[in-house]
């Protein structure tokens, strides 16, 4: 079957839905990488190592977020009592975190969005 003979909602929905597969593969990848070379120091110095979330990709989706969210939002780092440790950590390193939640973000917002459409 061409893509040109399907309708117009049925390629945005196939265009939403195939951007949100690659955008949720790219925060994997990311999420891999944090995980293997900053995961662990930022646990050391946000948390003094009282959370270890760098023991599997499970728990460290959990902590990327986590930390993603103290790092983007003042409000988060001051309910979670923050403040303080995250200026210790390297902006480069936040911005790292922080990409990776708006990746996740857009990424399941066009996957789910994909199949909504098909489904209206």
């Amino acid at each position: 079957m061409m893509l040109s003979n399907l309708s117009l909602t049925t390629q945005i929905s196939l265009f939403l839905f195939c951007a949100g597969i690659c955008l949720a593969l790219a925060s994997l990848l990311l999420m891999f990488f944090i995980k293997n070379k900053w995961l662990s120091m930022v646990e050391d110095v946000v948390d003094n190592n009282y959370y270890s979330f760098s023991l599997n990709i499970f728990s460290a989706s959990l902590g990327i977020s986590r930390y993603g969210l103290i790092f983007q939002f003042h409000w988060q780092a001051k309910r979670c009592d923050r403040l303080k440790q995250r200026d210790k950590v390297p902006k480069e390193v936040q911005k790292l975190f922080i990409t990776n939640n708006i990746i996740q973000l857009i990424g399941f917002t066009a996957f789910f969005s994909g199949i909504a459409i098909i489904h209206i």
